[in-house]
């Protein structure tokens, strides 16, 4: 099993991190939906701090696919279309700046309303911002904006896999879930 990624698919790294930060995700939005709807009290403090600490999970997530994508970059989209090529890549971008927005906000909401950002009990953020009623409002805002666009464009880039998967049968899901099925290219290379 190849860690970097090849032409044809995506190595270990690559699909752990797309599956690891997914899962977070996920999470991340149904405890920030029921955590918001809680009275304050013990088990409201107790999920926002579960929330951060998601948070910061998965902007080290995102930092790590951005410099992995150095290192190993993805294989070619298995576009049909100039616009839907373009579409796919406009959909990454959007989803890599939400993962890196939506973390960031939320990290000048915390100090900005005068709370700390911890990852678990291992580590504290530093505050990044002072104390700061009006900033505080503004990144709750932007927060919230974040997370549309995030669950958004995330059903997007599910959409647009399904179609590859269902209608255009081709490798693109497949090639996140480790499995393909033998392509033109890679049966040429295999005969070479």
């Amino acid at each position: 099993m190849e860690l970097k990624n090849s032409n044809d698919y995506y190595g270990l790294v690559s699909r752990a991190n797309h599956w690891l930060s997914a899962f977070i995700f996920m999470a991340l939005i149904a405890v920030g939906l029921y955590m918001t709807g809680l009275e304050k009290g013990p088990d409201r403090l107790e999920l926002y701090q579960l929330h951060k600490s998601m948070g910061i999970a998965i902007f080290m997530l995102i930092i790590m696919r951005l410099i992995w994508l150095k290192v190993s970059p993805n294989p070619e989209q298995l576009s049909k279309t100039k616009l839907e090529h373009i579409l796919g890549h406009a959909v990454k971008g959007i989803l890599y700046l939400a993962m890196l927005g939506m973390p960031i906000s939320g990290w000048i909401m915390s100090n900005s309303g005068g709370h700390e950002v911890a990852f678990f009990t291992l580590f504290t953020l530093p505050n990044i911002v002072a104390e700061n009623h009006d900033l505080h409002e503004l990144t709750e805002t932007v927060h919230g904006l974040f997370g549309k666009v995030l669950i958004a464009v995330v059903l997007l880039h599910i959409a647009g896999a399904l179609k590859h998967h269902l209608v255009y049968k081709d490798n693109t899901l497949l090639r996140m879930l480790g499995k393909s099925k033998p392509t033109a290219h890679s049966s040429h290379q295999e005969a070479s």
